[in-house]
């Protein structure tokens, strides 16, 4: 799950050519904190909450011969994660985790069934609240090109490589892009792009939309624990009914009521040995999960 959570923070959800912005809050109920063998680990328990902004915006976008837009644009986000813990008796959970990313992207149609997403940026991932605090250790640089074929009006599918320093090295990572939407009074969703995100819902009226959702999502912290570079993971996987919003056009506020299926947070070695290593895949168990999100494009 390491490597997936990498590959699914650094690859940006860059494809939309209009722009929007979301922020979004999330809370995570208490629970029991367990080793890999979900045996708990004597009291421990915790529970947490995420704050997140996300934007995309494109700032050019040419026609070329064919009559396809070809679209450049950035993808900025932050989010804050605070983990309220209790009862440890060893240091196995951070409490506060900062994520900030910045990406330049451009989307360039091959034909009218291929396209090429390619992107760059960098991005900081810490433990640390205040920015004089903040090292260079914190920082990834990240890179990829993906190729993209429309299959019909309703799927995408594509595959590539990415880059990034996560492990200490420059290293090359598969990408995966899918993209199925199907709109209408019953609509069905699925998106990997930054995150894995599947939803069913029903049109109730022009305002609402009444949605079960799945999702996966996290965060990293690039520190250091008794003197090594280590990876802390903080991932989540969550399912719940979705009812939104619409207030106007272009903003719509999204509420979500459910559990968190599984909350997996745990320190790993930063090195390359260990970058399959699943043996310390400690993890929060199932608790209740509520999230309130404002969506705007324009």
């Amino acid at each position: 799950m390491k490597t997936g959570l990498l590959t699914l923070l650094l690859l940006l959800a860059v494809t939309q050519t209009k722009a929007q912005i979301n922020v979004q809050a999330e809370y995570f109920g208490e629970s029991h904190y367990t080793d890999e063998n979900n045996n708990k680990l004597g009291e421990s328990k915790g529970s947490a909450a995420v704050y997140q902004v996300n934007a995309k915006i494109p700032i050019s976008m040419k026609i070329n011969k064919d009559s396809l837009a070809v679209v450049w644009g950035i993808a900025v986000s932050g989010s804050y994660t605070s983990l309220n813990n209790k009862d440890f008796t060893q240091d196995r959970v951070l409490s506060d985790i900062v994520n900030a990313q910045f990406s330049l992207f451009n989307i360039a149609p091959l034909n009218k069934k291929w396209s090429m997403l390619t992107f760059a940026g960098a991005g900081i991932y810490t433990d640390q609240t205040k920015i004089s605090k903040m090292g260079a250790r914190s920082v990834l640089g990240n890179a990829g090109t993906i190729f993209i074929k429309k299959i019909n009006s309703k799927l995408d599918l594509g595959g590539g490589i990415a880059f990034n320093n996560a492990f200490g090295y420059p290293m090359l990572f598969p990408a995966i892009y899918v993209s199925y939407n199907s709109p209408g009074k019953y609509n069905f969703n699925v998106s990997l792009l930054s995150g894995f995100q599947l939803s069913a819902g029903y049109e109730i009226s022009k305002n609402m939309t009444l949605s079960l959702i799945g999702e996966v999502n996290g965060q990293l912290a690039l520190t250091k624990k008794e003197g090594k570079d280590v990876i802390f993971t903080h991932q989540y996987i969550v399912t719940g009914l979705r009812p939104e919003f619409k207030i106007t056009k272009n903003i719509s506020l999204p509420v979500t009521l459910g559990i968190s299926a599984a909350r997996p947070a745990y320190f790993t070695e930063r090195s390359l040995k260990n970058i399959f290593n699943n043996n310390n895949n400690y993890q929060f168990q199932l608790s209740p999960y509520a999230s309130a999100q404002v969506n705007y494009k324009f």
